[in-house]
């Protein structure tokens, strides 16, 4: 797959096949990001949360392709408003989870661009002691060389055999509720209690004093950012319901967009546009990259921008070269 991107990145070169991929592509991408870090910190990041992760500088350069190349930025609203079919090619820039440098470094570059976005945030992280699991179980692992597991020594000296076990804990993660993920954890580790998290993700304060610029939008990530699929529909319906109901009241805002936790097929019942229409939402995202299926406002797709996404990577993927690709190779 990477042979072939790099392949189509020289392809680009040429005006004509460039102008067949223009022609192709919908009229509008969904940008996918989580967070924004410092080169500093993003240059010794490592372990499979790294792709939620892009460096200042190449969000910047991303940044600056758009503005470079006059392509149009539009927030969710005026999608929804346009009904899916905006006039000129369109870009919407997304943020899941909130983390603090959505208010520290985000913010304040796409205010300078004067570019819209959304933020899609979690209630349980605003309303108690932020906490994730994947972040706690990285640090766990990280300094360890092996650990005891299931009545086993597993060895984990290296970052690959730490990745796979992660991988691992992953899968029992997305079964369990906030509760049973940090007593697992606590159980796993032979810890006294779970970290505290709060220099990750912004507060309260932070969220109000963005959300007063018309440039920002909020949306709800489901309550506690559990796997929708692995839950009753009672508790889907709640985490919906419960999010949404919180942010509008904190925020004083009305909240009609929500993402997906996780977002791929595996993680999505395809039953949720049912409640989400009930309790007056306008659209969902998932993280799935492509459909085959005609557009649906309760399961838009979005292109993922990971940390090794350079100028001409975004190019492309900004051609939706990337989806026909995936549509090609992974049928």
């Amino acid at each position: 797959m990477t042979s072939y991107k790099n392949y189509i990145n020289r392809l680009l070169n040429i005006s004509l096949i460039k102008k067949i991929f223009e022609n192709l592509r919908r009229n509008f991408v969904i940008l996918y990001y989580h967070g924004v870090i410092s080169d500093e910190e993003f240059k010794n990041l490592k372990g499979p949360n790294k792709h939620l992760f892009v460096s200042k500088t190449n969000f910047i350069d991303q940044m600056n392709f758009l503005k470079e190349n006059g392509i149009e930025v539009i927030s969710l609203d005026e999608l929804y408003k346009q009904n899916f079919k905006p006039k000129k090619f369109s870009i919407i820039i997304t943020f899941d989870d909130g983390y603090k440098d959505n208010f520290k470094i985000v913010y304040p570059i796409l205010k300078n661009y004067e570019f819209p976005f959304i933020i899609y945030l979690i209630p349980k992280i605003l309303s108690e002691m932020p906490w994730v699991w994947w972040l706690e179980l990285w640090s766990q692992l990280e300094n360890k060389n092996e650990i005891f597991f299931k009545n086993k020594k597993i060895d984990i000296h290296n970052e690959k055999l730490k990745i796979n076990f992660f991988l691992q804990l992953k899968k029992k993660m997305k079964l369990l509720k906030i509760e049973e993920q940090k007593n697992e954890l606590i159980k796993i580790f032979n810890i006294q209690k779970i970290s505290d998290m709060s220099e990750f993700f912004m507060d309260i304060n932070e969220v109000k004093k963005i959300v007063k610029d018309k440039l920002v939008s909020i949306g709800s990530h489901s309550n506690d950012h559990l796997c929708l699929k692995n839950f009753s529909k009672n508790e889907v319906y709640n985490q919906i319901d419960i999010s949404k109901k919180y942010l509008e009241k904190i925020l004083n805002i009305k909240i009609k967009h929500f993402s997906y936790p996780y977002g791929q097929n595996q993680d999505i019942s395809f039953y949720e546009h049912d409640f989400l229409k009930e309790l007056e939402y306008n659209t969902s995202v998932t993280t799935l990259d492509y459909s085959y299926k005609p557009l649906n406002r309760f399961y838009l797709t979005r292109c993922p921008i990971g940390p090794n996404v350079k100028k001409k990577d975004f190019e492309r993927k900004l051609l939706g070269i990337d989806m026909i690709l995936r549509k090609i190779f992974f049928r």
